[in-house]
């Protein structure tokens, strides 16, 4: 077997054999093998980081009341003699039934009356506003977010308006022994059925729905 060689030598030029510290052939000394450095390469650049997409701000609030009816009512317990007094809030996307309290009535009278004296009307006049106070108490929801409104009373509730299949107004039966049926709204949403006693005009009512854009 061949032995290993490890170059020649640099005065005669004979092959060195490794491990040898002389030419064999003429006794030169053999050259020192350096230690070939390692490379070590160079850690590549960090890679700029892509920027951080925007996060886009919460979006505002575009809800708006549109329309108003006061003076709604929804009869329940035995054949639906109870029953419970709203004002309508409608805006684009819902439909918010704000409970008008015996108290919160009380004292929209009591403010109605006590401005029609202050302004020199008699008992006529502060009864007419007496009958008045709940629709002019309606008002005050315009001024109110649609939020805010829900949030009145425990017993507010709203609907979805994209949940509605079906409303409408309907004028109430004209009876010539008895007072007259009172015009009344049907509501079918998800599924369940209302009935919306109106104590107002019918074209107040329809005015206000056609404001909303529900009939």
């Amino acid at each position: 077997m061949a032995a290993e060689t490890a170059g020649f030598c640099t005065n005669c030029g004979t092959p060195l054999v490794v491990g040898n510290a002389f030419c064999t052939s003429c006794g030169s000394p053999a050259p020192v093998a350096q230690p070939v450095a390692s490379v070590v390469a160079a850690p590549a650049p960090p890679q700029p980081a892509a920027p951080a997409a925007p996060v886009p701000a919460p979006p505002s609030s575009t809800e708006q009341v549109v329309s108003i009816l006061g003076g709604v009512s929804i009869g329940s317990g035995f054949m639906g003699l109870k029953r419970t007094s709203y004002t309508l809030v409608m805006t684009q996307s819902r439909l918010i039934f704000a409970q008008l309290t015996s108290d919160m009535l009380k004292a929209a009278i009591e403010q109605a009356r006590s401005e029609t004296k202050a302004d020199g009307g008699g008992f006529f006049k502060q009864w007419g506003a007496q009958i008045g106070a709940s629709f002019s108490y309606a008002e005050r929801y315009w001024q109110l977010s649609p939020d805010a409104a829900l949030a009145e009373t425990p017993g507010n509730f709203m609907i979805d308006r994209r949940t509605i299949e079906k409303m409408k107004l309907h004028a109430g039966m004209t009876r010539e022994d008895t007072a007259d049926d009172p015009d009344y709204i049907t509501l079918k949403a998800a599924g369940t059925k209302y009935k919306l006693l109106l104590s107002g005009s019918y074209a107040h009512a329809k005015e206000a729905l056609i404001r909303a854009g529900l009939i």
